[in-house]
């Protein structure tokens, strides 16, 4: 099972995230969550303290380990199938419900398609954890998807943009779907968060199908998730039982019901 979630800053897409990853731990999947965003929020959401997590070096800042599987890159030929199968080993980090860290980082120089090492390195891990492993694999993603190509993209089962109702966020969603295409993500489906009433309800719904896309489910306003960000802590461990989790969760008991029934054709 493979997830990439993706939307605009500030709509919950790390709270999802998180919360998902926690959960399919919790009955009883290996889930390695991949922190590919650039604000590297992951790790408080899955319940490492701030401490722990700001500890965490990305991957992309690495410079001795990516200069020694790929090269320089001036002047030389970059290695661009690097070896990357003992990194998750090596520098994954523990969390909490069976749940390992990994911090991707992005490349902050050059274009999206540069040929830079770094950007190298992280295209061939990121290819090795969706297509070379058979953990369940949660991608907190940018909405630029930088680092998903065609034949990467295969390999994901869903691609999961969260929104909030606003026309901006439903209009980035539209955005990501049609980048989605371009590299044959096969199932592209959007959730709505931070719905406090059933204007806002019926704002997503409305927008949602009239672009074509695919509502997966709704998350509500929740008091817990800013108190939780406020304490420094992860939802899940706040409050459990949080309008927020509850949703999260019947979301997650679909994505499953849907892979196993896609399986079995």
């Amino acid at each position: 099972m493979k997830i990439a979630v993706v939307g605009k800053g500030g709509v919950g897409k790390t709270l999802f995230a998180a919360t998902i990853s926690r959960l399919l731990g919790r009955e009883g999947y290996t889930v390695i969550a991949v922190d590919a965003d650039p604000n590297l929020n992951l790790g408080i959401s899955l319940g490492l303290s701030w401490e722990e997590a700001s500890k965490v070096k990305p991957i992309s800042e690495m410079k001795e380990l990516i200069r020694e599987r790929v090269g320089t890159g001036y002047g030389a030929l970059l290695r661009m199938n690097p070896s990357v199968e003992d990194i998750v080993g090596k520098y994954a980090i523990e969390c909490p419900d069976n749940v390992r860290l990994l911090v991707m980082g992005t490349v902050r120089s050059g274009g999206s398609g540069c040929l830079c090492p770094e950007n190298a390195f992280l295209r061939s891990l990121l290819s090795h954890l969706i297509m070379g492993r058979r953990d369940v694999l949660i991608l907190d993603m940018a909405a630029g998807l930088e680092h998903l190509g065609r034949g990467t993209a295969r390999g994901v089962d869903y691609m999961i943009c969260i929104v909030e109702p606003t026309l901006k966020s439903v209009e980035t969603a539209n955005r990501i779907y049609r980048l989605a295409e371009q590299i044959n993500i096969r199932c592209f489906s959007v959730v709505g968060n931070k719905v406090r009433s059933e204007d806002e309800r019926d704002f997503i719904k409305n927008k949602v199908s009239s672009l074509n896309l695919s509502l997966l489910g709704l998350i509500p306003y929740d008091e817990s998730v800013p108190e939780a960000e406020y304490q420094g802590v992860s939802l899940i461990d706040y409050n459990p039982k949080s309008t927020a989790v509850k949703a999260i969760e019947e979301i997650k008991n679909k994505i499953i019901r849907s892979i196993h029934l896609r399986d079995q054709l």
